[in-house]
């Protein structure tokens, strides 16, 4: 099976694995749907996109429109609307395709997708990808290593 993630959303995925889950929010049920998928199947490919990922495809804030926007061509997001947002989500990715030396359409394992940012990320602050870093989130990114490796080992 395939996931298409942008380049930011993974850090998000194993921040919310230590977390639990993702407790509430517009794009829950993107997370849920990739969460579950990434629980079923240990092989599980991610192929990383520009445009609206199977995260953003299921958020309440995503509603079609014609004119599209700079990641679909017919819907568009309040992300996609706010020129700060665009700038911050296209500086993420970059960052993050740079330090993981992959690019867009790149195709990497889930599993060793996670191992690659545990080296190359550890720190998701002092890598300044969006706001993934402040508070309490950069402890709930480190347990979620632990927390995906251990349900990658139940049988």
């Amino acid at each position: 099976m395939r996931i298409r993630l942008r380049p930011y959303h993974p850090t998000w995925i194993i921040g919310f694995f230590g977390l639990g889950g993702m407790k509430k929010g517009f794009n829950k049920r993107g997370f849920d749907y990739v969460m579950d998928a990434i629980r079923r199947d240990p092989d599980i490919e991610v192929e990383f996109v520009e445009e609206h990922d199977d995260i953003c495809i299921r958020c309440a804030r995503r509603v079609p429109d014609e004119g599209g926007c700079v990641w679909a061509t017919d819907h568009t997001c309040t992300t996609a609307q706010n020129p700060e947002a665009v700038e911050g989500v296209r500086n993420a990715n970059g960052r993050i395709l740079r330090l993981l030396e992959l690019d867009f359409g790149s195709v990497v394992r889930f599993q060793d997708l996670v191992d690659l940012l545990a080296k190359r990320l550890p720190d998701l602050e002092k890598a300044a990808i969006a706001e993934a870093g402040e508070g309490s989130f950069q402890e709930h990114y480190e347990k979620g290593f632990d927390t995906l490796h251990a349900v990658w080992k139940q049988p």
